[in-house]
């Protein structure tokens, strides 16, 4: 299964061992999950993950990072689509264009119009929604 991560659900993971963007990073090594993000979020980690307390930076780069593939983060779609935030279109964009079965975000606010359900086949979830359709979590 070809999950998309985006860049709130990297930061949150590289920044808290206990949360639920972590679980989803922990378990898919053992649930057989290929994690990708495009050019576009590791360039907006690299960005932020400084700014995060502790060592979220040191994390990301040892434990996080090895275990996301890297997509395009351009591609042309031929399907219309309105997504009103320029700066996650890329994003939503990406993962359409790498046919993945999931984008999961932690950004309820950018994605909400489009969390729990699906564009063009791509289900979109937060780290918790995921983990309860694949029976991680209750």
């Amino acid at each position: 299964m070809l999950i998309f991560v985006d860049t709130s659900t990297i930061l949150a993971a590289s920044g808290s061992a206990k949360g639920l963007s972590r679980m989803v990073f922990d378990c898919a090594g053992p649930m057989g999950w290929e994690l990708v993000t495009a050019g576009y979020c590791l360039a907006e980690v690299e960005r932020n993950v400084e700014k995060l307390p502790g060592a979220a930076a040191a994390t990301w780069m040892a434990q996080i990072r090895p275990l996301v593939g890297r997509v395009p983060s351009e591609v042309v779609i031929d399907w219309p689509i309105i997504f009103s935030k320029t700066k996650d279109r890329p994003v939503l964009f990406s993962a359409l264009g790498v046919r993945a079965d999931y984008l999961v975000t932690s950004d309820t606010t950018d994605f909400a119009h489009v969390l729990g359900g699906s564009v063009y086949g791509v289900r979109v979830r937060t780290p918790l929604m995921f983990l309860k359709e694949m029976g991680v979590v209750e």
